[in-house]
């Protein structure tokens, strides 16, 4: 049976909720955690000395964390040309309207090259201060905990050994996402927008719009293997 968009995103909704209450609680009662959670932190279990990031993953990657465009960057010392990329490939209500919705990372190299430029240096040289703040934010975070639902086993790795992990590891843009690999070509990291589609913005060119342009990263299991 085919799924609605709305079918579809009610399941994304219903799972997500269970993975940060009910299975997230199991976690932190296993390792000796108090469940903290919430949206004002990244912390989801502490023991008062270590703070950890959990996730419950069902296939190969999951969310790690979700912002605006513009959050995103003011962490960071970004020039004119790297919020321009930014602005492009994950799109805007403007945009939209005007009837684009966003421009790939191959249309921006091909007419825009000194935008796909900055942006490319911009990763090369901010690589592990991205990592730390897609994984940590201003939250303490010293470990991230993850369970593969699927096959019921548990990985962990302190924040410094997933640093350390990075260190070696390169950029590689693709059309609709960027990736954070090591070789051969395994991606620990990715960037995409967030592309979400909802019911409580106006119908537009037939596509109704939520958060549709918001910078989405997810963490891969791969990183923990």
């Amino acid at each position: 049976m085919l799924l609605s968009t709305e079918e579809k995103s009610q399941i994304g909704y219903d799972t997500r909720e269970k993975n940060s209450g009910s299975k997230e609680l199991e976690l932190c009662e296993k390792y000796g955690l108090t469940q903290v959670g919430g949206s004002q932190t990244k912390v989801d279990g502490t023991n008062g000395v270590d703070n950890y990031s959990i996730k419950n993953m069902g296939g190969s990657s999951t969310q790690v964390h979700l912002t605006t465009q513009k959050s995103f960057l003011d962490n960071f010392d970004a020039n004119d040309d790297v919020y321009e990329f930014v602005r492009m490939f994950c799109g805007t209500q403007e945009m939209f309207d005007a009837g684009k919705d966003r421009y790939t990372s191959i249309e921006i190299a091909k007419s825009y090259p000194e935008i796909y430029d900055a942006f490319e240096s911009f990763l090369n040289e901010n690589k592990l201060a991205i990592i730390q703040y897609i994984i940590s934010n201003k939250s303490d975070i010293t470990h991230v905990l993850i369970k593969d639902t699927k096959k019921n086993i548990e990985y962990s790795l302190t924040t410094s050994e997933i640093y350390d992990k990075c260190k070696e590891c390169y950029w590689e843009i693709l059309k609709g996402g960027i990736h954070l690999r090591k070789a051969p070509r395994k991606s620990l990291f990715h960037f995409q927008r967030e592309g979400k589609r909802g019911e409580n913005k106006k119908l537009i060119r037939g596509i109704k719009t939520k958060n549709r342009f918001n910078v989405l990263w997810h963490i891969h299991k791969e990183l923990f293997i």
